[in-house]
């Protein structure tokens, strides 16, 4: 049941990016692909772009959980709509096949024995739960600090609920799998040899990912605990940057390219915070977008003026919510605000940027590296990317047929740069944690492929290449499943897997008079909770609920 689930989940969501492209977005667009890729690969991405900002928006007016209803009417009438007026044609063929009922099939194994991660429980259900059961809350970060990193799919999931089973979390997840194997499919049946090359590289890192020290781990995309969405920002990650330095290439600077990369970087942006490194990519694009076109500042704002237009909304959600148009960075705090909490803000620039070795510790170089080894998913991918990295790179040369230089020094210099700026960034932040950087990992794989741009391969029997590609392919997707859902699928008889949240906590009454507090951070669904027991409160304001900073509640 789960498996049909996220078949037609995807293919509804295709459905619905292809009505929306075609009402909103199609007369803007002379031809039907961007950087070489034809647009229908990314109508579910589109789809959940869309309805997640309307979710957004909706919530400025109105609790979620009374327009799920409508929400999917909505959907089903612009599918329809779209049907009517512009037919619809699906070419039943061995691609279609993979795209929509083979990739969607094996990767909604991964719904079955999942578990809902730690931070589900401690921010990304209560955030849910809150935007379900009221509208936009001022200062809400007062209440729970981790909601300071909302993500757009804390507002897509919050439609996706099914009383107490979230097993649809898994399968939003799922849509981003989806996408990035089917992208890879695309990849090597194109014309452009770059996308080839990448997509050769990258299943064979896919492939990799299965052997090696502890069993393997080299960094590949892995399916996580329900509520992290790391694998889903290095899918766009990879996505953007490869189209964009491949339109860079091709000196592609056009209007439609430039709008699709500035929703794309948008979208990975509201993903996670993270997102935003891509704006090392976009804004040299944009210096040759305006180069080249000789435009002006207002002819770019004209042509982006729906994601501008988004972009405002999300910052100003961030305000609402946090004080801070990017949360936590201070200089964009706005300290006039009733909600504007300075202890928090403090305690953060303390504890989250941290690096993994520090030179200022007064514990040594070798023993920091010791402590940050011992954990096994760093030990992992320290010791199988580098392998993994080296067997891509003599298996590229053993199969293509010579290296390209690349058109111009600028490009490769670009590409190498970005690489570099966004290791830095990975490695002064987050305790160098792995899965923080899932696209940059994919995008030094694909480095190897974009140095043999346009290289023949060696091998000119094209029946064994495909054959040996879909091979691997489909070997490499089978394990993105992990033993366990494969053990429970076969366990339940592929009967339907239902996620219930596991509270395995108790709850107390605040001592301040307001709400109730677990044992652990975990609120999970509970009405009026708080993570820990202070003296916060909602208070009527404007046509909502504000929570002041703790002890400023007039208790």
């Amino acid at each position: 049941m789960n498996i049909l689930v996220a078949v037609i989940s995807y293919f509804f969501l295709h459905l619905l990016g292809k009505s929306i492209f075609n009402i909103l977005f199609s007369k803007n667009f002379s031809k039907n692909s961007v950087s070489d890729i034809e647009i229908d690969n990314f109508y579910p991405l589109i789809s959940l772009f869309f309805v997640g900002n309307l979710i957004l928006i909706l919530n400025f007016f109105i609790a979620i959980k009374l327009t799920v209803n409508f929400l999917l009417l909505f959907s089903l009438f612009l599918i329809l709509f779209d049907i009517i007026k512009n037919k619809f044609e699906l070419n039943i063929n061995f691609k279609t096949f993979i795209y929509f009922i083979f990739t969607p099939a094996v990767l909604g194994i991964s719904s079955y024995g999942v578990w809902l991660g730690w931070d589900t429980g401690l921010y990304h259900i209560p955030h849910q739960y809150l935007i379900r059961e009221n509208t936009i809350i001022f200062g809400l970060t007062n209440l729970n600090i981790w909601f300071g990193w909302s993500s757009i799919i804390e507002y897509i999931s919050s439609v996706l609920w099914l009383d107490n089973n979230y097993i649809l979390l898994r399968t939003l997840e799922i849509v981003f799998f989806c996408f990035f194997f089917n992208l890879i499919f695309y990849f090597f049946y194109q014309k452009n040899k770059l996308y080839r090359n990448v997509a050769i590289c990258l299943v064979l890192f896919s492939f990799l990912d299965n052997f090696g020290y502890l069993g393997g781990g080299n960094g590949f995309l892995p399916i996580l605990s329900v509520g992290k969405y790391d694998s889903a920002l290095g899918v766009l990650f990879f996505t953007f940057s490869i189209m964009t330095l491949n339109s860079i290439i091709k000196n592609e600077f056009d209007k439609q390219s430039l709008f699709f990369y500035v929703c794309f970087s948008l979208f990975a942006l509201q993903v996670k915070q993270t997102g935003v490194y891509l704006i090392f990519l976009l804004l040299p694009y944009l210096f040759l977008y305006i180069k080249k076109n000789k435009s002006k500042i207002t002819d770019i704002l004209k042509i982006n003026l729906f994601p501008i237009s988004i972009f405002f909304i999300w910052i100003f959600k961030n305000a609402i919510t946090t004080s801070c148009l990017f949360f936590p960075v201070r200089i964009t705090c706005l300290n006039f605000l009733p909600w504007f909490e300075e202890v928090q803000l403090n305690y953060l620039e303390e504890t989250m940027i941290y690096s993994p070795i520090s030179l200022s510790s007064s514990i040594s170089i070798p023993e920091q590296f010791s402590i940050w080894f011992s954990f096994s998913k760093n030990s992992q991918f320290f010791i199988n990317f580098p392998l993994s990295l080296t067997i891509v790179i003599i298996t590229s040369i053993a199969i293509f047929q010579k290296r390209v230089k690349i058109n111009t020094k600028f490009v490769n210099i670009l590409f190498i740069l970005f690489i570099m700026l966004n290791t830095v960034f990975w490695y002064l932040s987050n305790y160098g944690n792995v899965r923080y950087g899932f696209g940059l990992w994919l995008l030094v794989i694909s480095y190897i492929g974009f140095l043999y741009k346009d290289s023949e391969l060696r091998i000119h029997n094209q029946k064994i290449i495909s054959s040996t590609f879909i091979l691997v392919f489909i070997f490499s997707l089978i394990q993105i499943p992990r033993s366990y859902s494969y053990e429970s699928l076969l366990s339940l008889k592929f009967a339907p897997y239902i996620l219930p949240i596991d509270y395995g906590t108790a709850y107390n009454q605040s001592e301040y008079g307001w709400g109730v507090y677990p044992d652990t951070v975990q609120c999970w669904d509970i009405p009026e909770c708080k993570i820990e027991d202070k003296d916060v409160e909602p208070r009527s304001y404007l046509n909502g609920i504000m929570f002041l900073p703790d002890g400023e509640t007039g208790n």
